[in-house]
């Protein structure tokens, strides 16, 4: 199965132009940081890395073959920051050794990483962020029951590029489901 979401393309049509929630909330989430690195700007150029991990546990359920699974792993977060020549930041998130079982004993081991990138000028402008992510239910027990997949499959991605008039010259997003 494969969902679309609208595409976001300059130059047709008029008005407000829909984006999905996640979108704007990504696009949010980048003008802050935006503003919060202003100040920074003449900063040295030596890019600040932030590297964490943190274990944790979960409860999820695989949308292709409806069972509960819980476990645990560990989640990965690196940001790297550098405000000079222009604000750059780039972040990584992943899952390491996220392992899971169901009630009756299928194991699952669980794939999940997220990227996003910025870059604007000290003026805002030009300016272009990506985000993308990935999850993945790999179910280890397979047996035949489930015809159309048993791993669950979701990907992500969002685009913008802005120009140095302060117009958005691309934009795109793009989300599928899938079970495999």
């Amino acid at each position: 199965m494969r969902a679309s979401l609208p595409k976001l393309l300059p130059g047709h049509g008029t008005g407000v132009r829909w984006l999905p929630r996640a979108a704007r909330d990504i696009l949010a989430f980048i003008a802050a940081m935006a503003v919060l690195a202003l100040p920074a700007v003449s900063a040295a150029a030596q890019p600040i890395v932030t590297e964490t991990r943190t274990p944790f546990s979960f409860s999820l359920i695989n949308q292709c073959t409806s069972e509960l699974f819980t476990g645990s792993g560990v989640f990965h977060q690196k940001t790297t920051v550098q405000t000079a020549p222009n604000f750059h930041e780039s972040v990584e998130l992943n899952l390491e050794n996220a392992k899971g079982i169901t009630s009756s004993g299928v194991r699952y081991v669980v794939n999940e990483q997220s990227s996003s990138h910025t870059i604007f000028d000290t003026d805002s402008a030009p300016a272009n962020g990506t985000f993308e992510a990935m999850e993945h239910f790999i179910r280890q027990k397979e047996d035949g029951t489930f015809v159309a997949g048993d791993d669950f499959y979701l990907r992500f991605k969002i685009h913008i590029t802005v120009n140095a008039n302060g117009t958005p010259t691309v934009s795109f997003s793009d989300f599928a489901i899938d079970c495999r």
